[in-house]
């Protein structure tokens, strides 16, 4: 089944919900409403409305950084994953503590708590690596993306 990101005006109410042919696996807020879906994605916009953009997951992505800027931090995290697979450390600490930062963006605003343990985990990474690093390592991100 296809899996895609259905982005609405954050204050569209959208419920969790099922259909048919496909099911919305989570809907997260930040700059946009962003609802998972699963399954058959004009069937959900039927139910649902027209969004303000679809993607669908594993397609054409842009940049991390463009990710990060537009708050899809799912997207992001997901993209840094596949990076993260194929790195060696120190990059790879590095790589971690960016996909924990994704994380704890996604869990804030269910969970502020579970938010704050992941950006702590985030930052110990973080102080772990050489300072003289970090700005290569964001270069070098930044070429990858």
């Amino acid at each position: 089944m296809e899996r895609f990101l259905l982005f609405y005006p954050i204050n569209q109410e959208i419920e969790k919900r099922r259909g048919s042919n496909y099911e919305v696996i989570e809907i997260r807020q930040c700059k946009f409403k962003e609802v998972d879906v699963l399954g058959n994605v004009e069937e959900a916009i039927h139910d649902m409305g027209k969004p303000i953009f679809t993607v669908r997951v594993g397609g054409d992505e842009p940049p991390i950084w463009d990710l990060l800027n537009d708050c899809r931090f799912w997207e992001a995290h997901e993209k840094l994953e596949g990076i993260w697979r194929q790195s060696k450390d120190p990059e790879r600490k590095y790589l971690q503590a960016l996909i924990l930062l994704c994380a704890s963006m996604i869990k804030y605003r269910k969970n502020p708590r579970v938010s704050d343990e992941l950006i702590a985990k985030a930052l110990s990474l973080i102080s772990e690596l050489p300072e003289d690093l970090l700005p290569l390592l964001y270069v070098r991100l930044g070429l990858n993306a």
